[in-house]
């Protein structure tokens, strides 16, 4: 086929696909924003302030966590009605030549919705709504599109053998899963068929094309990268030439605002487009297999697009008044100065042996200002500082601490050094770095928070340490009872208004580390914290958030990063900044 005829039914079904995301918007929003209401209210009613990781049990032993799951459920099924059943059956009749409504498909969408009254309905909600957005592939809807496993999994699951092996294979057989039933939806939505009919349709299509099939799925892969990339190259082009050329201040920092404020645009663009894509590739191949290749795409006749233009229009305009502001009040918009901190992740991160007296010495070399420590408690009282529940993997001994005295602890070493108690780590850190300390394991209890607050003290360090968990009902105690000492909340999962917990640190995975999010922790006069943060990319990103830390194995990496980030170039700072937007 030739490359024109591959490109055609893309490029001639995006006024119609941007009509349909639009459209959707204006049905979805109000869906999302009123869940979100009613949430709030009941937790509210509940005297809660948010539900997090470390007090999840409450959305199952409280009415008011009931109805919160009933009406995110609700929220899913919606969002499925719209984004997955309505768009498959648009994209159906806007191949067959027809102007679709949009409304009418939206309906038929939501009257769809009894197909998934099955077994296989609630694994393809599932697959929509969880896994596709970690694959990348296939149906998703945006609601959950970033999903990802969390950081903190996946550096367990890659440093060990077994759970790296088990998690390949895992994943490539729901990518193979993925593909033998990508067109359980066609059939069940445009053909009429039930899901298990469908199912076996799909199997059945693509077992019998099998070989066809692959090649058009590589082949559209490499165009959408390739496409993408040239977007990309585009936009980003005028930005990279008007830095070659001199002229005034004033001028280039327009000029650099406004191209990257288009070049946003152009990524926004590639965004919403996507997935309308992957399912007219996959509305395509549904009509041409099914079919046994007598179906073809008819060109459509070239129309006028006054709304695109009109909307175009006013998207550059709206770029052109927002550089004149930006340049404007550059140094405020574009500030080039890094605030946010460095904290050693169990001590040093990788720069030491975790969790040792070593790595406080190396992260304080290196520019951290603060380093996070795990502590339990042995059996005979005392505490020592391991991240998980045994010393198996860092000192070769499978017994938890909480299982050896301390003098049995202290014949242990991690890569030579000695497994320190949390005085010395206190000893170590004072007047150097704040130490960040979790309260971790099975021990960690209210006797914990006692012995832990008591030993501060003696240290001296009530203003050099903070007590960090992810247990909610440790913290409470700490805060109700030693008000003075400073405390963290850790949570990978957040629903509510977090910032109302009354902590002065929330340490925060990265995926609901948003930018509304910390601004509402600053509002209410709180630190926030982002952990843990390893790659390059994720990094800089945080660094050049409101974030006040980033919790992070990559000491020297975060450090040389925010060296380099401290001397960008102003379309640099800008670019970065711009494309922020999208996040």
């Amino acid at each position: 086929m030739k490359l024109k005829n591959r490109i055609l039914p893309f490029c001639q079904a995006i006024p119609q696909l941007l009509k349909f995301q639009a459209i959707s918007l204006l049905v979805l929003a109000p869906v999302t924003l009123g869940v979100s209401l009613l949430c709030s209210l009941l937790l509210g009613l509940s005297g809660k302030a948010a539900v997090a990781s470390g007090d999840l049990g409450f959305l199952f032993t409280h009415w008011q966590g009931y109805v919160m799951i009933l009406l995110t459920l609700l929220m899913v099924l919606c969002y499925v009605a719209v984004e997955l059943n309505a768009l498959v059956i648009y994209c159906s009749r806007l191949l067959d030549g027809d102007s679709p409504s949009v409304w009418r498909c939206i309906k038929e969408g939501f009257a769809g919705l009894r197909k998934y009254l099955s077994l296989r309905g609630l694994v393809i909600v599932i697959y929509a709504a969880i896994l596709a957005p970690i694959l990348g592939l296939g149906f998703s809807i945006s609601l959950t599109s970033t999903f990802y496993i969390p950081r903190f999994i996946m550096s367990v699951i890659q440093a060990t053998p077994l759970f790296m092996t088990g998690y390949i294979i895992v994943m490539a057989l729901l990518l193979i899963v993925a593909l033998v039933y990508c067109f359980i939806l066609h059939g069940a939505l445009t053909d009429g068929m039930t899901m298990k009919e469908a199912s076996v349709n799909s199997r059945k299509l693509v077992a019998k094309n099998w070989k066809n099939f692959l090649f058009e799925v590589i082949c559209y892969s490499v165009l959408s990268l390739l496409a993408a990339a040239l977007i990309v190259l585009v936009f980003f082009l005028p930005l990279f030439i008007v830095q070659l050329i001199p002229m005034a201040e004033s001028v280039l920092n327009f000029l650099n605002v406004f191209f990257s404020l288009l070049l946003t645009v152009a990524v926004l663009f590639t965004m919403l487009v996507t997935v309308s894509f992957v399912i007219i590739k996959l509305t395509m191949l549904y009509k041409k297999y099914a079919s046994e290749g007598e179906w073809t795409y008819e060109k459509r006749e070239k129309k006028r697009h006054p709304v695109m233009i009109t909307v175009t229009a006013l998207v550059v305009v709206l770029c052109i008044v927002l550089s004149i502001s930006g340049t404007t009040f550059f140094d405020i918009l574009f500030p080039s100065k890094i605030d946010a901190e460095i904290i050693g992740h169990r001590a040093g991160g990788v720069e030491a042996p975790e969790n040792t007296v070593k790595g406080i010495d190396v992260a304080y070399e290196l520019g951290a200002k603060g380093c996070e420590i795990d502590i339990q408690r042995t059996s005979d009282g005392y505490y020592v500082v391991n991240h998980d529940a045994d010393f198996e993997r860092v000192a070769g001994v499978s017994k938890k601490p909480s299982e050896m005295t301390l003098s049995e602890v202290k014949e242990l070493s991690v890569d030579g050094e000695p497994v320190p108690t949390l005085e010395e780590m206190l000893d170590a850190s004072k007047d150097k770095v704040i130490l960040f300390v979790e309260l971790k394991g099975e021990t960690a209890d209210e006797q914990m928070a006692d012995d832990a607050v008591r030993i501060i003290k003696e240290k001296g360090m009530q203003d050099q340490a903070v007590l960090i968990s992810l247990k909610l009902d440790v913290l409470e105690y700490i805060e109700q009872k030693y008000p003075e000492m400073q405390t963290g909340y850790l949570a990978f999962i957040s629903f509510g208004q977090i910032e109302d917990t009354p902590f002065d640190y929330l340490a925060l995975e990265e995926e609901i580390a948003t930018d509304d999010t910390i601004a509402a922790v600053h509002a209410k006069g709180k630190k926030l914290i982002v952990w843990t943060v390893n790659d390059e990319d994720d990094i800089e990103e945080f660094l050049t958030s409101e974030a006040d830390a980033i919790i992070t194995d990559s000491v020297k990496l975060s450090a040389q990063t925010k060296e380099r980030l401290m001397n960008r170039k102003p379309y640099e700072i800008i670019l970065q900044k711009t494309l922020s937007l999208l996040k």
